[in-house]
């Protein structure tokens, strides 16, 4: 008898906030707080029904608008503040656009993130087909900055390119400024192992469709939910970004492996990620964000090994993205890494994405200039820690 797949967690629950919030260009603590406890109420409603939620969060609009050091902060103080009074526990300040970086100095943006460690930011680097290098340039600068103060911070920055609003999962996550929804992620690694485990697919088409059907029996139950209750508040629901997230007891890597029957580093992974990420596109409920394979290499143990053993490196991780939605998420990098090697990183990054106007995203994480130069030495729970590969 076949074993029923487990029901996966939800990792993000985000109410994506409206422009009106932000009249005046700073952030109407009320109207924060009463869009909290619309979002916390959802996911209260999620919990009943029997399904983990992990993280309720707010998201705000992209800034498009030229803005300084002290409009940014002053926004980023408010919107924590209606957070705080509404009981969630982190937001999104949005996506700044290279228009609204020509005022800011990438120190300015890492004040915020330094200041405010339940907020999330990114820095858009290509869009319509366009890498905008300056917006790279900012990029790395606010990465090196963020290293030498906070390092941890890094986990909470990113260069994004061509990825759309309203995608629920952090950083990145950016509304769209119009009638406020909500939109979900699931950390559905584990139901895909357990069910690959058990169904063993013969072959690439067989994981593709595995994948699907696997993602589709964890998601139409929480659509047949989630629609009554943002209806209930009057919320759209924007949809779900099916991409498969991780935990430390579920790789999806290890996934990938599986179907694949091939390593990390072997030829026919990217074939393996081709196919599944045919499945997850394939899912047929309403979709937003990344809608594809995310490998973060720090967050998986299959990939950390991988990495440290020197299967899997930046250029091999740009190659699976360039079939899936992967770029470069949670890499490792040494304090001795060079100023042009991080921002040629996310350049690869945005213009991968601008050749095939996907969504990609960089979540560098480097070390401070005083860390050990042999082994990460990250405290945040969701990182595996590992010890950097001999240098090429």
């Amino acid at each position: 008898m076949t074993q029923p797949t487990p029901t996966s967690p939800v990792r993000a629950v985000t109410l994506c906030l409206p422009d009106e919030v932000f009249r005046g260009g700073q952030a109407d603590t009320d109207a924060v707080r009463r869009h909290g406890e619309q979002a916390l109420d959802i996911g209260e409603r999620l919990t009943a029904a029997g399904y983990e939620v992990q993280t309720v969060r707010l998201s705000s609009p992209a800034l498009d608008r030229p803005l300084d050091a002290g409009q940014l902060s002053a926004r980023a103080a408010e919107l924590v503040e209606g957070c705080r009074c509404s009981g969630v526990g982190s937001a999104s300040l949005g996506a700044l656009r290279p228009s609204a970086l020509t005022e800011l100095k990438p120190t300015e943006v890492a004040d915020v993130l330094v200041a405010h460690r339940s907020l999330f930011l990114a820095v858009v680097v290509a869009d319509d087909g366009e890498v905008d290098h300056s917006a790279v340039a900012f990029s790395g600068a606010v990465i090196r900055e963020l290293a030498s103060r906070d390092a941890e911070a890094n986990f909470r920055f990113a260069a994004v390119a061509h990825l759309g609003p309203n995608a629920p999962l952090f950083p990145g996550s950016y509304s769209d400024g119009l009638r406020a929804g909500v939109s979900v992620g699931l950390q559905s690694a584990g139901p895909l192992l357990a069910r690959a485990r058990t169904a063993a697919p013969r072959d690439l088409t067989a994981a593709s469709e595995l994948t699907r059907d696997c993602l589709y029996d964890q998601l139409a139950p929480l659509d047949g939910l989630l629609r009554p209750a943002c209806e209930r508040h009057g919320l759209l629901f924007h949809g779900f970004d099916p991409s498969p997230a991780c935990a430390p007891d579920a790789s999806i890597g290890e996934f990938l492996e599986t179907v694949g029957g091939v390593r990390f580093g072997a030829p026919g992974l990217v074939a393996a990620c081709a196919a599944v990420t045919a499945g997850i596109r394939s899912v047929g409920l309403p979709t937003v964000g990344y809608a594809g394979l995310m490998l973060p290499v720090l967050e998986d143990r299959v990939l950390a090994h991988a990495w440290q053993q020197g299967r899997l490196d930046a250029d091999s991780v740009l190659a699976y993205s360039s079939v899936c939605g992967a770029g470069l998420d949670t890499v490792p990098l040494p304090a001795s890494t060079s100023e042009h090697e991080v921002d040629a990183l996310i350049a690869d990054m945005a213009a991968l994405s601008a050749r095939w106007t996907k969504p990609l995203s960089a979540r560098l994480m480097l070390a401070p200039p005083t860390a050990d130069p042999h082994r990460t030495e990250f405290r945040a729970e969701q990182i595996i820690n590992i010890a950097y590969p001999p240098a090429r």
